[in-house]
């Protein structure tokens, strides 16, 4: 932050901005500004910042200021992160609801392993409609997966009938499921300069959004596929739709209730791909 700017946008430029694009800045400036540092803070391990706090306070008033609403999750978040560091400021002792992860118990972990080593892809599914709360609850499964630096940039396009389905190219037959296609805003990417800086954030969230949602499509029994696209289906996507050229597609998975059970493809041996530094000649 310069000359009074934030991420290099002044004051007027971000009561302007399109509210989007606004909140990611929100969302992004008070991870990397407040949460980052906070808890080093709290174990004394750096010192608090003379500015610690000050842009999420700035961008927040402006959030206000232009009557925008403060009761989605994220901006809560935000808001309670910078109460968080007005107390730590003023030399004020926090108490912390959350907690370290602990250990799972062993029969917690018999469920974890059966989820993350019995999945597989299912490229057959049954003539049986998968209803609207399950792909829900699938949908926001890919909602929190890991992303980059809280931009939350990550969209999601439901797509039902098997005609829009061919707005998609693919390489397997579809039938009698779901297919959702992970999207992603660019406009914010661009607007924090993570399309320059850090590109390949950009794929990375999409690939962690569809793993979480293929994962929660097990979960549920439900079989799903994770399939990419190009240009040419991001083109027809924001034809269809309507969307601005800063929209783009990314990929897409495909769910329903399984009507094949194939055998889950074998991996190499660990010992195999663990990497070690070799010693000289």
């Amino acid at each position: 932050m310069s000359e009074g700017r934030i991420l290099g946008y002044t004051e007027k430029e971000l009561m302007d901005m399109d509210p989007m694009v606004l909140r990611a800045i929100i969302r992004e400036r008070t991870h990397h500004t407040i949460e980052v540092l906070i808890y080093r803070i709290m174990a004394g391990k750096m010192a608090i910042p003379p500015d610690f706090g000050d842009a999420v306070e700035r961008l927040l008033d402006i959030w206000r200021r232009r009557g925008l609403p403060t009761d989605a999750p994220d901006i809560r978040w935000a808001l309670n992160y910078l109460g968080m560091a007005r107390m730590v400021r003023s030399g004020g002792t926090l108490e912390l609801e959350a907690k370290p992860p602990e250990p799972f118990t062993e029969d917690e972990m018999k469920v974890v392993e059966r989820l993350l080593y019995g999945r597989r892809s299912i490229r057959q599914w049954l003539p049986k409609p998968v209803p609207d709360e399950l792909v829900r609850r699938v949908l926001y499964a890919g909602l929190i997966a890991p992303q980059g630096c809280n931009v939350g940039a990550t969209r999601f396009i439901v797509l039902r009938d098997p005609e829009e389905w061919r707005l998609v190219q693919s390489d397997i037959p579809l039938e009698n499921g779901v297919m959702i296609l992970i999207c992603q805003d660019m406009r914010i990417y661009q607007a924090l300069g993570f399309d320059k800086r850090v590109p390949q954030n950009i794929y990375f969230d999409a690939a962690a959004a569809a793993d979480h949602m293929l994962l929660m499509a097990h979960a549920l029994g439900l079989g799903g596929v994770w399939l990419t696209h190009g240009e040419e289906t991001q083109r027809r996507i924001r034809e269809y739709f309507g969307l601005p050229e800063t929209f783009v597609s990314r990929c897409h998975i495909f769910i329903g209730w399984p009507a094949e059970a194939p055998i889950k493809s074998a991996r190499m041996r660990l010992e195999e791909v663990v990497v070690e530094r070799r010693g000289e000649a």
